[in-house]
């Protein structure tokens, strides 16, 4: 009997002992569950702000007809500047992360280019310059300026969080302006470039532009309501008219009336960085995106 007690005794002892070791050592617990950040939302209207630089070619063709007869010119320029100005538009995401919207934006510009050439006499009305016919008749120095330019857009993207790869595409306008200063002009005998008592006569005029635009870009969402992105876009417009009267001038004195006929298409490239406020709408689209 005293043998069965000491046992017991026993047991119970080493079971006390473990039970403090065990509390010594510390139970294991499970980590806790970290939420995954909220999924960015695209969804909602935004208004913002952009600056960049632009590039382009402007090619010209054009008629001057005056009293002694019709003369030709084409050549093309270069143009380059800076940018900048604001946009507007709405997107709608998806739940399989596709995003759609429309945008409208207008920017501010001096995109300029300079262009020098001679023109030639194709046709004559006086017997007197039949010889000079196919000969240098005029040289004329161009100046050219985008002064400011618009577009209405679409645009199509698909979202990573918040990352958004779009393209975009719509209808572009524009308005430009040129100064044409003629700097030579040939006489009955001679052809440009011999000078004679001649200086001059300038012409300036303005269009307003209409065509397309085309591009794409990426856009960050680094706050749950602003983005900023990086975009590329072409300016396309075609079939210019630049269509004027004018007069050379002799000795100060406007003497030969002309009428200038001309065609010109400019294209243009640019890449703009943008800063977007976002009114996004509620909860993303889909709350397990990566």
């Amino acid at each position: 009997m005293n043998r069965l007690v000491l046992t017991a005794t026993a047991l119970l002892s080493l079971s006390v002992v473990g039970t403090a070791n065990a509390a010594d050592m510390g139970m294991p617990t499970k980590a806790p569950i970290m939420a995954p950040p909220p999924a960015f939302n695209w969804t909602g209207f935004y208004i913002g702000g952009n600056v960049g630089g632009g590039w382009g070619n402007l090619s010209t063709s054009s008629t001057d007809t005056d009293a002694f007869g019709v003369a030709t010119f084409s050549g093309s320029e270069a143009l380059s500047g800076l940018l900048g100005g604001g946009q507007i538009g709405f997107n709608y995401e998806f739940p399989n992360q596709w995003v759609i919207g429309v945008e409208a934006d207008g920017d501010w510009a001096n995109i300029t280019g300079a262009l020098s050439g001679c023109s030639t006499v194709v046709s004559v009305t006086s017997p007197l310059l039949a010889g000079s016919i196919g000969k240098p008749s005029a040289c004329v120095t161009s100046n050219s300026t985008l002064q400011d330019f618009g577009t209405v857009r679409g645009r199509l993207g698909y979202a990573w969080n918040n990352v958004l790869l779009y393209g975009t595409g719509g209808w572009a306008w524009g308005n430009s302006s040129s100064t044409n200063t003629v700097t030579c002009a040939s006489t009955f005998v001679t052809t440009c470039p011999t000078v004679f008592p001649f200086m001059g006569g300038v012409n300036t005029f303005s269009n307003t532009l209409s065509g397309w635009t085309a591009g794409a870009g990426v856009e960050w969402g680094f706050l749950p309501n602003w983005t900023v992105r990086v975009e590329y876009l072409h300016l396309e417009f075609d079939n210019i008219a630049t269509n004027y009267t004018g007069a050379i001038t002799f000795l100060n004195t406007p003497t030969l009336p002309f009428t200038h006929v001309g065609s010109s298409n400019l294209g243009v490239d640019m890449v703009r960085v943008g800063l977007n406020y976002l009114f996004n709408w509620g909860s993303a689209p889909s709350a397990t995106r990566y």
